[in-house]
């Protein structure tokens, strides 16, 4: 796993909470993309996190 992914996680984080402030209760369809995006990218750093912490148990060969 690279090493910055927890810093990487940490940025998409700060990213996604100042778009979320940004489009407030509307925004337009490109920034609803990107924030959905954003997530999907968070989300996929966020399962090798996992994934590689099962491999390093054991529980996942």
């Amino acid at each position: 796993m690279h090493s910055r992914t927890t810093e990487k996680i940490a940025f998409l984080d700060s990213e996604i909470a100042g778009l979320r402030t940004r489009i407030g209760t509307g925004g337009n369809s490109v920034q609803r993309a990107k924030l959905k995006m954003l997530r999907d990218i968070r989300e996929d750093y966020q399962k090798r996190i996992e994934a590689v912490a099962r491999h390093d148990k054991g529980g996942d060969e």
